[in-house]
């Protein structure tokens, strides 16, 4: 298969310079996000890169209280330990200007929406769908920032942490993502993904975010090395949503009862058409990036069952929507729990 049916990891630049208003006699430009950090590629050239717009911004919430991160402590108080990118842009920015807190808690309290939307409103621009439309004034706001705090600076310091991130995923992406768009049968071209490294959120996190223009994967620190699971599951997510949720909500006939009792063992989605859609993609990731059979059974105690059979499936030569229903049918989880 081609690179133009894998999944081209890319940088959405930024469009242009971008002047600072409010209290700035002098404006100040922002450097295009393509001469921030330059690109790396796969053998199979797929592009990894990162997005100046999704810096300053994560910059921006750590200032403000964003300490999700791998607890390290629970008592007296709880403790978080953060890569070295992330400590020192919060090291940093201690003593950032309050006058542009003060604008970011007012902007943030007017915009009570999931990060992921502000994402999408960075990365797809005023037409992104949902809730980043009503994101009107973030660019300002972000302006604001790169010409207040030294935002500019701590990309540049952060520039070899960034590029061994980056380096880090290329030998690792080509052949699982191959095989995952085999698996689901895609078309030429599509579907449109882009991953973009973000050094500032939490290890191991996978934000994904529907820019109007396709998807997009934000992905956090690896702890140890990235790991291609979590990716290709989102992946794989991301287009069995479109396809499939709204169909197996109504028609899963067990799916109310697979719910309930995947609910109670640890697992986090809310409807059944989730619930069908994160057992399919995540049967899909184990096999996709070869997983061993522990992979399987920890996923089926988190809530997940039925993946092993669900993974042969995928062998059929049918597309996955013609017999989903079926695999899913034969998914029993009250007896992996009693196991």
């Amino acid at each position: 298969m081609r690179a133009s049916l894998l999944v081209i990891l890319t940088l959405l630049g930024a469009s242009g310079a971008v002047h600072a208003q409010a209290r700035m006699s002098t404006p100040v430009t922002v450097a295009p996000a393509e001469d921030w950090f330059s690109s790396v590629y796969t053998a199979g050239g797929l592009e990894v890169r990162a997005d100046v717009r999704v810096f300053t911004l994560f910059a921006l919430l750590n200032r403000l209280g964003y300490d999700a991160g791998v607890r390290y402590r629970e008592h007296p108080v709880p403790a978080f330990s953060y890569g070295p990118a992330r400590t020192r842009v919060r090291d940093a920015l201690v003593t950032a200007s309050p006058a542009v807190l003060a604008r970011a808690q007012a902007y943030f309290d007017a915009h009570p929406v999931p990060v992921e939307a502000y994402l999408a409103r960075l990365l797809g621009g005023p037409e992104a769908p949902g809730a980043a439309r009503s994101l009107d004034g973030l660019e300002a706001l972000l302006e604001r920032v790169e010409a207040e705090w030294p935002v500019a600076d701590l990309r540049a310091g952060t520039l070899d942490l960034y590029r061994a991130e980056q380096r880090a995923w290329l030998p690792l992406l080509d052949a699982p993502l191959q095989q995952a768009a085999r698996l689901l049968g895609l078309p030429e071209g599509e579907p449109v993904l882009q991953v973009v490294v973000n050094l500032l959120d939490v290890e191991g996190s996978i934000r994904r975010v529907e820019t109007g223009r396709g998807w997009v994967l934000v992905v956090g620190p690896a702890t140890r090395r990235p790991e291609m699971e979590p990716v290709v599951r989102e992946f794989a997510r991301a287009v069995l949503s479109s396809r499939m949720g709204t169909r197996l909500e109504s028609r899963w006939a067990g799916g109310a009862a697979a719910l309930r009792e995947a609910r109670v063992a640890g697992a986090g989605e809310a409807t059944v058409g989730e619930y069908g859609v994160a057992l399919l993609s995540r049967a899909l990731a184990l096999l996709a990036t070869g997983a061993q059979e522990a992979a399987y059974e920890a996923a089926g105690r988190q809530g997940y069952f039925g993946l092993k059979a669900l993974a042969r499936s995928f062998d059929d030569s049918r597309p996955v929507e013609a017999w989903a229903l079926d695999g899913l049918a034969r998914v029993t989880p009250g007896a992996a729990l009693r196991k």
